[in-house]
C-alpha cells in the first residue's frame, strides 16, 4: 500500500515568492489608467457618443434607407452606435493612460521591485514559520 502525499497545501518558503506576486510595480499602469478614465469623463465621452451616433446614423440609413425614420430598428441602429462609439473612445483613453502612466513610472521601476521584493519576503519567513 502506497500513500501520497498533498505538495500543493501550502507553499514552502522557496515557492512563497513566486506563489504571490506583488502588485507595487503595476501602480504606476493603475494611475496612468485611473487619469485616462478622468481624461475620458472630462473629453472623450461626449464625442464619443457623438461619433458613434452618426455613425449609427449612417449605418440605418444604409440598411433601412431611411436614417431619421422613427421607426425603432433605426432607433436601435442608432442608440448602438452611441454606445459603441463611448465604449471605444474609453477604451482608447484608459489604454492610452496606462501606457502613459507605464512609461512615466520608468524610471522608478527598480524602486518599486526593492519594495515589492521586501514585501514577499518577511511573507515567506512567515510561512515557512507556520508550516513548523
Amino acid at each position: 500500500m502506497t500513500t501520497t502525499t498533498d505538495t500543493t497545501a501550502t507553499p514552502t518558503a522557496a515557492t512563497a515568492p513566486t506563489a504571490r506576486r506583488s502588485h507595487l510595480p503595476l501602480i504606476p499602469s493603475y494611475i496612468g489608467a485611473g487619469l485616462g478614465f478622468l481624461a475620458f469623463l472630462v473629453l472623450g465621452a461626449i464625442p464619443g457618443t457623438l461619433y458613434g451616433g452618426y455613425i449609427g446614423l449612417a449605418m440605418s440609413s444604409m440598411l433601412l434607407g431611411s436614417a431619421a425614420d422613427p421607426s425603432w430598428p433605426a432607433r436601435i441602429i442608432t442608440g448602438g452606435g452611441m454606445v459603441l462609439g463611448l465604449l471605444a473612445a474609453l477604451f482608447l483613453f484608459l489604454v492610452a493612460g496606462a501606457v502613459v502612466g507605464t512609461l512615466m513610472g520608468m524610471p522608478f521601476a527598480k524602486v518599486l521591485r526593492r519594495a515589492a521584493e521586501r514585501e514577499v519576503q518577511p511573507q515567506a519567513a512567515d510561512a515557512s514559520v507556520q508550516q513548523h
